[in-house]
């Protein structure tokens, strides 16, 4: 059984009608764009073709961006050689600054450890501790008034006492009287004996001042080198010359030989004597320097002698 052939549709016969003689067909933008709309599913057209430039751009940036690259590889790679350089002498910095923190931090951890030790044992023992601690001052606040040769006051107290009496006895309007005494030509025994034996004449001195003043308020000191000084509270000038003649006696009676002596063959002093009722517009100044004018007097003249004169 023999089948004829089915006629060509329009569609078919459209197409095959449209394309000239001797080449394909071509396709308008607005053709094409009419066949996508139409078509099932169609695609928008404008859509593609601002991906498509967007796409481009890209492309574009892409190539400038690459191509500044190969221009500046090296100042890029230098860059980030310092950066890198930078970022390890920062991390050597830190690990410095810890290792540094830790010490500290250990140093502080021994510290508070021996600081609680101290308050534990401070808590425990704190009475003796106060009290030894003030016998520690007294003994040093002695010392400091002290001559560390003769064991008597010394210049710094005997300023400081003679300020306080000087108040005291002009308060009350009692006498006060000052004794300054110079071991007559010390200079010669020194060279003569030598130092040590010097040393040892003061010391024998200082005990006979201080033995022969018998009041609780008066006061012997070294004055400097070989020169003493007494402070009498309460005390007339006719009585301070009593004391002084004392004095003068008892380091007579020490018989310390002064073989070249230009006074006597043994040690002996010169003493000056002044005297007053202290006032409030005076001040001791103005006494002990009466007293060293009659000592003046006392070795101008012949030495081993007294004087003594009222302010």
């Amino acid at each position: 059984m023999t089948h004829s052939p089915l006629p060509p549709t329009n569609a078919s016969a459209s197409a095959s009608a449209s394309p000239s003689a001797g080449g394909p067909a071509e396709v308008s933008p607005e053709g094409c764009s009419e066949a996508l709309a139409e078509a099932p599913g169609a695609i928008d057209l404008h859509q593609v073709l601002q991906e498509n430039r967007r796409l481009r751009q890209e492309n574009a940036d892409l190539r400038i961006a690459l191509s500044t690259t190969a221009e500046h590889g090296d100042l890029i790679e230098a860059d980030l050689h310092s950066a890198n350089q930078r970022l390890q002498a920062e991390m050597a910095e830190r690990l410095r600054a810890e290792a540094t923190l830790k010490t500290l931090v250990d140093l502080i951890s021994r510290q508070k450890a021996d600081l609680e030790i101290i308050m534990h044992t401070i808590m425990e023992h704190g009475d003796t501790l106060d009290t030894q601690w003030h016998q520690k001052f007294c003994a040093a606040m002695v010392r400091a008034d002290i001559d560390g040769l003769t064991q008597i006051s010394n210049r710094r107290r005997f300023d400081e006492y003679l300020v306080q009496q000087w108040q005291d006895m002009a308060r009350e309007q009692s006498p006060l009287a000052i004794i300054l005494c110079d071991l007559d030509a010390f200079k010669i025994y020194n060279d003569t004996y030598g130092h040590l034996a010097g040393d040892t004449c003061l010391v024998q001195v200082a005990t006979v001042l201080r033995h022969c003043l018998h009041h609780a308020n008066d006061l012997v000191a070294r004055y400097g080198g070989e020169e003493f000084v007494a402070i009498l509270p309460r005390t007339t000038l006719a009585e301070a010359q009593v004391v002084a003649q004392r004095i003068q006696r008892e380091v007579l009676g020490l018989r310390i030989p002064h073989q070249y002596s230009t006074v006597a063959p043994v040690v002996t002093v010169s003493i000056g004597v002044a005297g007053t009722i202290p006032q409030a517009s005076a001040s001791g100044a103005d006494l002990l320097q009466r007293a060293d004018e009659q000592l003046y007097q006392a070795k101008r003249l012949g030495k081993n002698q007294i004087f003594a004169a009222a302010v």
